[in-house]
Order: structure tokens, then sequence, then C-alpha cells
């Protein structure tokens, strides 16, 4: 019997054998039967990432042997509890979260001391969805255009109101981009996206960025009027509803999206697990029949094309982050 020579002794190859066999079970063999698979959210329930995350939770369970699996609320604080508590998680798998390119692509610009780095203390699992978001505003608003907001904001004494899910996400940064442009907007932040609705269909606002998934129902029952989506495209379920590119308002081509995240760390052989298990019921038909109609672009990457998505984002924010001066740490 020949063997090949490993430049370790008999006693040491033995001793390495012996602490392979002593790895962690996580790190071998996922999920853990019995112990639940937990999505964080950076937002509070009845929003976009609530209702996503309940329906790919439905699923998922049955792709990782019939574990259970709880959505779990962490809300406000520009999304900063919510990724703390992913990033401070055991590398498991089971502690997972459904992050908004918020988390990882804007919050860490605007602290003077980012409390999290979102490269080194996260591993990128898929993207969901990338799409626009829809500038829909209270019927009491006599516009119906980008160029007819600016116009008639510019004209009142006081800024137009409007709401956004929270002081450094996309609907905040996208107001102030249009003031940049001309506009006399002025910024209330909510707790979320529900909360921000809700003062809008009130009329306590006049006007929100909004993810089509939530908007939609609100455009097509004439509660609300749609006057741009953000992006290169528009989105199928408004054809009638120009970009802001079209209307000369390039500044807000680039779009949001949302994304699961586990802690850095995680073993190769959970993060291929949990990306196959999640891009398959991200692709399932139920899942597209639900939400494609809400307008939203459903995607399911490989780990390494969201990893790249997210380091391209993070430097396209950082320079629109810098040209707003918005921080969150003053």
């Amino acid at each position: 019997m020949h063997y090949f020579h490993t430049g370790l002794t008999r006693r040491q190859t033995l001793a390495f054998a012996t602490a392979s066999l002593a790895l962690p079970a996580w790190a071998q063999n996922f999920p853990t039967a019995g112990k639940p698979v937990r999505i964080i959210i950076p937002a509070p329930p009845g929003g976009p990432a609530d209702i996503l995350a309940r329906a790919i939770g439905n699923y998922l369970g049955p792709q990782l042997d019939n574990v259970p699996v709880i959505v779990e609320s962490k809300p406000g604080g520009a999304s900063v509890p919510a990724a703390l508590a992913t990033a401070h998680a055991p590398a498991d798998g089971h502690t997972i979260m459904l992050g908004l390119n918020t988390t990882h692509t804007q919050v860490p610009h605007m602290f003077s001391k980012p409390p999290y780095d979102p490269f080194k203390d996260f591993t990128p699992i898929t993207q969901v969805y990338r799409n626009g978001s829809v500038l829909v505003a209270h019927p009491s608003l006599p516009v119906n255009d980008l160029k007819e907001l600016v116009a008639y904001s510019k004209a009142q004494a006081n800024p137009v109101p409007g709401g956004s899910p929270g002081v450094g996400t996309n609907g905040h940064f996208y107001i102030e981009m249009l003031n940049q442009a001309g506009a006399k907007l002025s910024h209330i932040g909510y707790k979320g996206s529900a909360d921000a609705m809700r003062d809008l269909l009130g009329g306590f606002t006049k006007l929100q960025f909004d993810a089509p998934v939530t908007s939609l129902p609100h455009i097509q029952a004439g509660r609300l009027k749609a006057l741009a989506v953000t992006g290169r495209t528009r989105i199928k379920q408004l054809p009638n509803v120009p970009t802001a590119h079209e209307q000369g308002f390039p500044a807000l081509d680039i779009t949001g999206w949302m994304g699961f995240f586990g802690p850095a760390g995680l073993p190769a052989g959970t993060v291929e697990r949990l990306n196959q298990a999640l891009v398959a019921v991200i692709r399932r038909p139920e899942i597209r029949a639900q939400f494609e109609p809400m307008g939203l672009d459903l995607t399911g990457t490989t780990q390494a094309e969201f990893a790249a998505i997210v380091r391209s984002d993070y430097e396209v924010w950082g320079k629109i982050i810098k040209q707003t001066g918005i921080k969150l740490d003053q």
C-alpha cells in the first residue's frame, strides 16, 4: 500500500483528522433540525419588506428540510438595529436578514464612525428584486408631473411636505435630490413605509416616493396619483407614467433593491444551500404571480452577482450622499 507524503507525522495526521470531526455541526450540516431560521427585517409590519419576507418564509421552510421560518421586525434607527442584530448573530445560517439597499449602500456613508462595515460584517446571499420607486401624490396636490411639482412648490410660501419611511432611506434621498433640482419640499421621516403611507392618504403629507408593491393599489383606486418613477425604465403596471429621466431629472436614475444577507463567516456550504433555497422560492410561480403584478422585478442572483451589486451601489450612493450632505450623527 502506498501513501501520499503530506509533510505530517502520523500523530499530526490523526490529530488533524480528529479536529476536523470536532468542527461545529453547523459548519458541516445546515440546517439544524428543528431550529428555526429567523428572517430579520429593518422595517415594521405591514410594509413592503414585511410582506415580501413573510411570503418567502412560507415557502422557504420546505426548501430547508421543513425547519420553521419566522420573521422578526426590527424597525427604526435607519436600519442599524436590524443590521447589528444580523451581524452579531451566530454564523450558522439560522439568522438572515432581508436587507434594503439602504442598509448596506447608504447608511455606512452617513456616519462619521459607521456602526458596522457593510462588507466585513456580512455575507451576501442573493438579491431578491430591484426596481424603481413611484412618486405618488395626494389628489389635492395640483400637479401631474415633476416639472409642475417644481414650479408649484417654488411658488408656495411654505415647502410642500413629503414623507418617507425614515431618515436616510431612498425616499428621503429622492426628495433631497428634487430639492437640488429646484423643488421646495420638506422631508418628514416616519418609522416605516406603512406609517408614511397612512399620513399621505390622509392628506397630512402631499407626496412620497414609495415601492410599487404598496402604492399600486392606491393608484389604481384613485386615492393617489403617480407623477414619476425612478430608474431608466417605466414600470409595466404603470405604462403611462414616465420616468424621472424622461422628464429631465436624470439624477433619479438609481433604483432600490432588497436582498438577503447573513453574518460574516457563513460557511461556504451554508451560503450555497441558502442561496439555492432562496432563489428557488423567488422563482416559484406563486411568488411571481403575487409580486410581479405589484411592480417588483424579481431577480434571484448568485452570491457573486449580489456581492458585485452591493459594491457598485455602495460607490454610487456614496457620491450622492456627499452631494446631499445627509448625515445621521450630526
